[in-house]
């Protein structure tokens, strides 16, 4: 019987760091609530942050953009 082996997790940051994991959980409904809300600057900032959890990059997740940087890029770019 030729049976594939099922992926294995290589990366369990995630799993040793339990309080991550839920910050990783909580990202994703945040993700959700903004996308839901028209706010896809605001979600895409949230699933950023939640992925960088997901590879372990703790720095990248600690790194935040303001709100008034993500919802009007365009004006920031026209005021120069």
């Amino acid at each position: 019987m030729n049976r594939k082996k099922h992926n294995q997790q290589s990366n369990s940051f995630l799993l040793e760091n339990p309080e991550y994991h839920l910050k990783y959980n909580e990202l994703l409904k945040e993700s959700r609530i903004w996308n839901n809300s028209a706010q896809y600057w605001l979600g895409q900032e949230a699933l950023r942050r939640a992925n960088c959890l997901l590879r372990g990059d703790v720095d990248g997740y600690n790194t935040v953009k303001h709100s008034h940087v993500l919802s009007y890029p365009y004006l920031l770019n026209n005021l120069i």
